[in-house]
This record gives structure tokens, C-alpha cells and sequence, in this order.
């Protein structure tokens, strides 16, 4: 019988973490004989959250992992980060809980559950700002991330729900002396995944690009390329992912657009998000999206027929002080199947509380 060999992204990954840790201590402990500076800063976020359906449900669709629980007082993440920077070296833990954990983690071992970010980089360049991560980081695609004080809205678009909030692997990362440019490149452990899965042993493979034009335009384009599923089935994703930020005056606005691509069946998404400030602690959000699935490869939440969800968001918001915010919410959803619970339209109200610190 052949010893089974470990997979490739087992091999890869782990290797450059533990050559960046290899290396990271030639880079920390020079800075530190030099009297080089070394800053350690400690934030944390707090998002707590009460959701009611007009329909008096328990728990939102399956395909909502954010904000899940209707009815009560709830926690949706409580995050406790720390950062580690000098010179040429940085690393980056972030623990939490609540219920962005236990939902979109919940197919991750429990050890890897509280992981919101963890991993360590070396600069590669004295003069150049071109760094190489490894570990568990935020994802390159899309703009909604799982800190709701960071979003337009309180809860986040369908498109934001169904891809990744956070990648692990080993990534390359440039950006330019006067911040208009961002480029990366990324190999991956998987769609969303932390824990190794022995069924795929091929690497995923990512890259982006964002331009800032200027303070009020910019432009950015991801791509994922890789397995979700067992190599067996020899079956790829190609993902695309472009969006677009400008604002002028006390608007600010958003757009977003996703492709997939899965062995000839594609599917794709689109939202358009604006918020207007009225004041220092005043401002109103929209969200208006459209998913598009007709053989119903990414959520997997419609049988019959094509996929097809729209949706309305209004969530006016309150700045309290710098730092804590107060939003409430109203979601509208319309399906062309029953896969609302039940229903083709739905209707959502949240109310949420975010503490910087």
C-alpha cells in the first residue's frame, strides 16, 4: 500500500509561514538591537443586533450568515485585535465570537472558529512597499467586509453573504509610495476555507488590482481561480470580481459586479449602494442588488428554476460619537421562487448597535 502524500497546498502554505516566522526573526530582532521603532496597537469591535421577519421567524435563509437570529438580542461579532509592526516585519491576530463565527464558520474545526485574521509578513523591499503575508487575512473580493461599522449597510448584500470574507494562504502584496495603486497576488487553501481538506489537493490561485484615480474615484478587479470541490470531480470555480467607489460633496456611492464560472455555468451578481451625510452624525444608506443563478451553482438555494433575487435595503444611521454608530434597517426580497422561506418576497427589519475601540 503507497503512504498517501500530503496535498500540494498542504505543502506550500505551511512553508512559507514557517520560512516568514523563520525569517521574521532575524527582522525583529535587528530592528530591535538598533533601537528601531516597534509599534504594538490593540483595537477591537463590537456589533450587537436585533432582527425581527414580518413573517415572526427565528432565523433568517440559509444563505445569510451575518446578523442570523431574529427576535433577540444578539452578538454578531465581538473582534479583539492585535498588531505587531517594525520595519520589515509585521503580524496580525484577531480573535472573535458571535454569531458571523458560528454561522459562516461553521463547517471550519473549532479551533479555527475564533480566527478573524492571523498571520505574519516580511517586507521583501527596503525602498519598495511589497510584502508577503501568510496565514488566515480578509479577502480581496468584494467591498462588504464582516465589521458592519466598515459597510454602507447594517447587514450585507446576498453576493457578499455567498463569497469570501476572508482567505487563507501566502499572497504578495504591493502597494505604491502615494497609495493610488494596490496590487496582489494570492495562493490559496480554497474558497473561504482555513482548515486543510485531504479531498483537494490542488492550490487556488488569486490576484487583484486597485487604482485610487484620485480621493473621490477609484476602481478595483479580483479574480479566484480553484477547486471547492473534491479533485475527483475535476471541476473549477473562476470568479470575477470589479467594483467602483466615488463620492463628491455628502454623497458617496458604490457599485459592485461578480461573475462565476463553473465546467460552463456561470452566474452573476450586481448592486448599486449610496449613502448621503446629512451631518456629523446623520446619514442614510441604500442598497439595491440583484443575484442572478440559473443553474444554481453558488448558494444553492433554488431546484426548480433559475435563481433570480432582488433586493431593497434603507438604513439610516446615527453617529453617536466617534466610534459607536446606531443604524436600523429595512430589507425587502423578491425571488421568483419560493425559497424565502416559503415565500417569493420577504421583508426584514434590524436594529444594531457598532462599538469601535
Amino acid at each position: 500500500m503507497q503512504p498517501k502524500t500530503l496535498p500540494m497546498c498542504v505543502r506550500i502554505i505551511p512553508f512559507a509561514f514557517c520560512f516568514l516566522l523563520q525569517t521574521a526573526f532575524s527582522q525583529v530582532i535587528e530592528p530591535f538591537g538598533k533601537s528601531s521603532k516597534a509599534t504594538f496597537k490593540l483595537s477591537g469591535f463590537g456589533d450587537m443586533y436585533f432582527g425581527k421577519h414580518l413573517g415572526n421567524y427565528s432565523k433568517k435563509q440559509s444563505f445569510y450568515y451575518n446578523h442570523k437570529v431574529n427576535n433577540q438580542l444578539r452578538t454578531n461579532l465581538l473582534l479583539l485585535k492585535g498588531e505587531l509592526t517594525l520595519p520589515r516585519f509585521h503580524a496580525t491576530l484577531g480573535l472573535m465570537t458571535g454569531d458571523y463565527s458560528r454561522y459562516n464558520l461553521a463547517a471550519e474545526p473549532f479551533w479555527a472558529r475564533p480566527l478573524n485574521e492571523a498571520y505574519v509578513g516580511i517586507k521583501l523591499s527596503k525602498r519598495r512597499n511589497i510584502w508577503w503575508d501568510a496565514g488566515v487575512y480578509s479577502s480581496f473580493i468584494g467591498i462588504e467586509s464582516s465589521i458592519s461599522s466598515d459597510c454602507p449597510t447594517l447587514t450585507r448584500s446576498f453576493v457578499a453573504e455567498n463569497s469570501p470574507y476572508f482567505l487563507s494562504g501566502t499572497r504578495v502584496l504591493y502597494t505604491s509610495d502615494n497609495g493610488k495603486h494596490e496590487a496582489g497576488i494570492h495562493v490559496l487553501n480554497g474558497w473561504q476555507r482555513i482548515a486543510w481538506d485531504a479531498s483537494i489537493s490542488r492550490p487556488s490561485f488569486g490576484g487583484h488590482y486597485k487604482i485610487n484615480f484620485s480621493d473621490q474615484f477609484s476602481l478595483m478587479y479580483g479574480a479566484f481561480y480553484g477547486s471547492i470541490y473534491p479533485d475527483g470531480l475535476s471541476i473549477n470555480r473562476f470568479y470575477q470580481h470589479v467594483n467602483a467607489g466615488w463620492k463628491g460633496g455628502k454623497w458617496e456611492h458604490w457599485g459592485t459586479a461578480d461573475i462565476g464560472l463553473e465546467t460552463g455555468y456561470m452566474w452573476g451578481a450586481a448592486q448599486w449602494m449610496t449613502r448621503y451625510t446629512f451631518n456629523e452624525h446623520w446619514s442614510l444608506s441604500q442598497r439595491l442588488e440583484m443575484f442572478y443563478d440559473p443553474d444554481n451553482r453558488c448558494a444553492r438555494v433554488g431546484a426548480l428554476a433559475p435563481t433570480v433575487l432582488g433586493g431593497l435595503t434603507l438604513c439610516p444611521s446615527y453617529q453617536w460619537k466617534e466610534g459607536v454608530i446606531l443604524r436600523l434597517e429595512t430589507k425587502f426580497l423578491q425571488s421568483t421562487e419560493n425559497i424565502l422561506k416559503g415565500d417569493t418576497w420577504d421583508l426584514q427589519f434590524n436594529a444594531g448597535i457598532g462599538v469601535r475601540f
